[in-house]
């Protein structure tokens, strides 16, 4: 009897020893995202609760941040591995992101809206910018984003009439009916719809009328791709896993979110993802996969920003900020 309990602690002990020699393998790594924890965000933590990174060896911890500038800076100091990057903030930051890398885009399309009230502005064409009070703040790019777009239709830019608000008293501002419009992201809509009792939201979306340009996409610095790039090809790999399945799941997707950011209301981050396949699935992801990247593309995005924002220092340039070749060898194709 004694023999057969050797051999079972024998068999116990191995079996021990096998998972924790299996999880000391696990690489950790920590992603920041461009803000707080939105339904928008859900793609990030299917990956993570359905195991896709866990597949790929690596430990994934998924960190809030303030905003994209926030997530640039973290991981250029190194306080995250890797983060959601929006390229045209990137391109603003000048000098100061460019150590950044990007390796695979998200946001195919750009997911500013000009959002307006029904009845109130109604904003439905660019034409009707012109003379319209606008809620931004001056301290962001997209009020000349906006001004550039204007011109890009015909109109006169100059006549956007800039009320500087801080971000958080957009949308309570737009409700209130005390400024006409506001800048948002296309996925803001839900909570805005929310937000207004007695006027329907129009989201009057940039995409629509020619602004055709890469936003956020993931990235990290040259010295980690030098020392990591089979950790940056399986984090790319699981993620867009995650990217595929939310989008074709979304309500699987909020239930899982909500396992890891319980404040989030599962509804919001259903029309959220819904919304978000509008800036996510173009036709170059349909034929080419999730992340993939045009260099024209990336050259017309880095172009529009050096041209109509003011860069401090040196001007970043496409081929210094993108890093082809982490992206699946299987592209991961929609669902």
């Amino acid at each position: 009897m004694s023999v057969f309990k050797t051999l079972a602690a024998l068999v116990l002990s191995a079996g021990l020893t096998f998972g924790s020699a299996a999880k000391a393998q696990e690489r950790d790594v920590k992603f920041i995202l461009d803000f707080i924890s939105l339904g928008r965000h859900a793609p990030w933590y299917v990956a993570l609760g359905k195991g896709y990174f866990k597949e790929e060896g690596l430990n994934v911890t998924i960190l809030p941040s303030k905003g994209t500038a926030d997530a640039i800076r973290s991981v250029v100091s190194g306080i995250a591995d890797i983060g959601f990057i929006d390229i045209p903030s990137l391109v603003a930051s000048g000098a100061a992101g460019g150590a950044i890398k990007i390796v695979a885009v998200n946001y195919q399309r750009p997911p500013y809206c000009v959002f307006s009230l029904d009845p109130g502005a109604n904003i439905t064409e660019p034409k009707q910018l012109a003379n319209l009070e606008f809620g931004s703040s001056t301290a962001s790019f997209l009020p000349r984003i906006v001004q550039a777009f204007m011109e890009m239709n015909g109109v006169d830019s100059k006549t956007l009439k800039i009320v500087n608000i801080d971000a958080a008293s957009r949308v309570p501002m737009l409700a209130a009916h005390k400024v006409a419009s506001i800048d948002q992201f296309a996925m803001s809509e839900p909570a805005i719809r929310r937000a207004v009792t007695d006027a329907k939201p129009r989201c009057l979306f940039l995409g629509d009328y020619g602004l055709d340009i890469y936003s956020n996409s993931i990235g990290t610095t040259e010295e980690y791709l030098g020392k990591n790039p089979d950790v940056v090809k399986k984090f790319v790999r699981a993620a867009l896993r995650g990217w595929q399945y939310a989008l074709a799941h979304p309500e699987e997707a909020a239930q899982v979110e909500i396992q890891y950011v319980k404040a989030l209301n599962p509804e919001i981050i259903v029309e959220e993802l819904n919304i978000l396949k509008r800036v996510a699935i173009t036709p170059d992801v349909e034929k080419n996969g999730f992340g993939t990247v045009s260099l024209d593309k990336m050259k017309r995005t880095v172009d529009f920003m050096n041209k109509n924002v003011d860069i401090a220092g040196e001007k970043l340039t496409a081929e210094q900020i993108y890093r082809p070749g982490f992206l699946p060898e299987a592209p991961i194709l929609p669902q």
